[in-house]
């Protein structure tokens, strides 16, 4: 007699969101399976971690102490972690507290209690990336507890890293790519009590830890699904930006990027898509159906702040850009997007914004011509760069620029060509400042490990404390990356004869400090009228 078949309904599916960052938007794929998932009646809860403190290993802290109010808003100092939530919240002054409530600290407490008390027959980890794996790997081995509990773990990681992530001892199902089918096909097989081991998309490990590698399966229709974000704590729409706190919520226009840029993992999705005959993994989403999504979203959550997923908004023909405008004009909801250089012309920042563009988010990432072309397959000149630039500046459209600092084969003197460029860019009105992290899949993290300088065991993160990179001299050293990630906003921004205060500010040392207290206060009231401490006043409440 085979096994009882469990109704929908009564099937229960637990969706894991591992996440470091407590200023990201709700994740969008969670959003498409809650849908999927709700849409064919499975009883479907969410356990989210973006709330919880970051673990201490990536904090910095050795010794384990509890996390008081009090603590907590101490260790929002830049100085004190070196976590990308940590430095987001300290950058933006706000009260975390008074916006999200006491920071939850018990992560694989809670995470034991919500299986006893849901007790689900599916665990789903979703949108897995590097930076979160640990998080993963310490989940996962609370859910070895709970033999008769299926699950799978999706997300650019497994995908990118595939043989890494199933030998972990804890992990019977990974998906590589799409997960849009891949997830209630999973459901539906352990509903039945089918062993999920021959689902395409898939690798599986079974008892004896024998992995069985599944055909891919082609690339989904990207306007079947609209998502549902219900599962999420409505704080979690709550998004800082320029002073102000915004409901925010996230769409996605395209799926895919069309630059091959060598420090990104992007482009190899597109790579293996091609590879596996899957099909074109850079696909646009119609109108109609952002339309639909968007109306949905406005009519459930009500936002009054958009942000566009997409690699590269404005990576499109001005046909499509005009297209989505007109559609837009129905919203007008302010919003933020990411895009290139190359991509900026009159007529599309004319119409975009026009219907609510709000703020942008541009990659210079290197400043040097050679290295940007040769290194980063970037083939934008500077003049072009400053030229855009100043089509910006006309427009008095707020933007940020992304700095990469420590990549493969970058000496100090690549750093100041970069400084330099930002100086003539000189039209942003804020910088971020990133020390390279060779992520799996990156052509760069190839080039590291192929010169000796990675260990390829080693994982990539985006918050760490120094760079993992081992490169001989003139090559940038770790301390020398920190020190230049610290002060490359007052080069940027002030005259060369306070150059050597600022150089002697790179040094972490009592002295270096001090200086770059001072020159950071002075930043601080050239470019917005008051001193660190009054800016913090802004955003109290």
């Amino acid at each position: 007699m085979g096994k009882k078949v469990i109704k929908r309904e009564d099937f229960r599916t637990l969706m894991v969101y591992p996440n470091l960052s407590m200023m990201l938007t709700p994740s969008y794929a969670i959003g498409l399976f809650t849908a999927i998932l709700k849409e064919q009646k499975y009883n479907v809860e969410l356990f989210d971690c973006t709330p919880y403190m970051p673990t201490y290993e990536f904090v910095g802290k050795k010794e384990e102490e509890e996390a008081k109010e009090e603590d907590y808003t101490e260790s929002l100092d830049e100085s004190a972690s070196a976590t990308r939530a940590n430095k987001l919240m300290a950058s933006r002054k706000f009260d975390p507290i008074k916006l999200f409530g006491k920071p939850k600290t018990d992560l694989l407490g809670d995470f034991e209690r919500k299986l006893e008390e849901f007790k689900p027959h599916v665990v789903i980890v979703s949108t897995l990336v590097e930076d979160t794996w640990p998080q993963v790997q310490d989940l996962l081995k609370v859910l070895s507890n709970y033999p008769d509990v299926k699950s799978i773990v999706g997300g650019v990681f497994p995908t990118m890293a595939p043989e890494d992530v199933i030998v972990d001892p804890n992990i019977q199902c990974i998906a590589e790519g799409e997960g849009e089918e891949i997830i209630p096909e999973f459901c539906e097989a352990v509903r039945k009590g089918v062993p999920p081991v021959h689902i395409c998309g898939t690798r599986v490990k079974d008892e004896n830890g024998k992995i069985t590698i599944n055909p891919p399966r082609p690339l989904v229709n990207i306007n079947n699904v609209i998502p549902d974000f219900s599962l999420f704590d409505e704080r979690r729409f709550l998004r800082p930006l320029g002073a102000k706190i915004w409901t925010a919520m996230p769409i996605e226009t395209y799926r895919g990027c069309p630059y091959q840029c060598t420090f990104c993992n992007s482009p190899i999705q597109v790579t293996l898509a091609k590879e596996k005959q899957q099909g074109v993994y850079t696909r646009r989403k119609s109108m109609d159906t952002l339309r639909k999504e968007l109306r949905a979203m406005v009519d459930r959550y009500n936002p009054n702040f958009l942000y566009i997923n997409d690699d590269a908004f404005m990576a499109r023909p001005k046909s499509e850009v005009a297209e989505f405008a007109e559609m837009y004009k129905e919203f007008k909801l302010p919003f933020w997007c990411q895009t290139r250089f190359e991509d900026i012309d009159e007529d599309k920042l004319t119409w975009l914004t026009d219907v609510g563009l709000y703020r942008m988010s541009f990659g210079l990432e290197h400043g040097n011509e050679e290295f940007r072309r040769k290194r980063l397959r970037r083939r934008i000149t500077n003049e072009s760069m400053v030229e855009k630039a100043k089509i910006l500046g006309d427009f008095k459209l707020p933007y940020s620029i992304n700095i990469i600092i420590g990549m493969p084969y970058e000496t100090r003197d690549l750093v100041f060509d970069t400084i330099n460029l930002a100086k003539d860019i000189a039209t942003f009105d804020s910088i971020a400042v990133n020390i390279f992290a060779p992520y799996r899949g990156t052509v760069l993290r190839k080039n590291a490990i192929e010169e000796g300088w990675l260990d390829p065991t080693l994982q990539a993160t985006s918050f760490i404390e120094k760079s993992i990179l081992n490169m001989p001299k003139p090559y940038l050293q770790p301390e020398e990356m920190l020190g230049l990630q610290r002060v490359f906003p007052l080069y940027v921004t002030m005259p060369k004869s306070y150059y050597p205060d600022i150089k002697r500010a790179e040094q972490f040392d009592k002295k270096g400090n001090e200086i770059f207290a001072k020159l950071s206060e002075k930043y601080y009231i050239d470019k917005y009228g008051t001193s660190e401490a009054d800016r913090m006043l802004t955003y109290a409440g």
